[in-house]
């Protein structure tokens, strides 16, 4: 199945808006990968992301900013012939991003970054009281490169 660049910037942003959870891949000090799958919120090309304060993310991150951001969603198993194994494939839109991890200390928007994030999941936006802000660590990732793909639209059927 062919594959197909994207580049509708509306066609990215839905792609972001219905994927729900992302792998967001680094660098460990020993040259390692190191990549987790993490819940996001993403506004304005930026990638928002948050844990605990502790942990071994954190601790790479602070080592080396560099990451890259992986998204897949839509995925569907069709065929162009039932009985050709090479006719399958998957329908589904990626997305791979690249950037650089920047934390965020202001309060404020701290408190703005939990509502991107929640808001990618609830639609909706919350009040946080102080505990809930400080005992939290966000970092965002300014989106420097992203590619969107879509793979498997030519195919004839969907299996079911």
């Amino acid at each position: 199945m062919k594959t197909f660049v994207v580049t509708d910037p509306q066609i990215i942003e839905e792609t972001i808006a219905k994927t729900k959870i992302c792998f967001l891949g680094m660098v460990q000090p020993d040259g390692t990968p190191y990549v987790i799958p993490m819940c996001f919120g993403f506004r304005d090309n930026t990638f928002y992301f948050h844990s605990g304060n502790t942990g071994s993310k954190l601790d790479i991150l602070a080592r080396n900013p560099h990451v890259c951001i992986s998204l897949n969603n839509g995925e569907s198993l069709i065929f162009q012939h039932p009985d050709v194994a090479c006719s399958y494939s998957m329908v589904s839109h990626s997305i791979v991003a690249h950037g650089e991890a920047v934390f965020v200390e202001d309060f404020d928007e701290k408190r703005e970054a939990l509502n991107i994030i929640m808001q990618h999941y609830t639609g909706r936006s919350f009040k946080y009281g102080v505990p809930a802000v400080n005992n939290v660590s966000i970092w965002k990732v300014k989106a420097e490169k992203i590619c969107c793909k879509s793979f498997g639209n030519r195919a004839k059927r969907r299996y079911e």
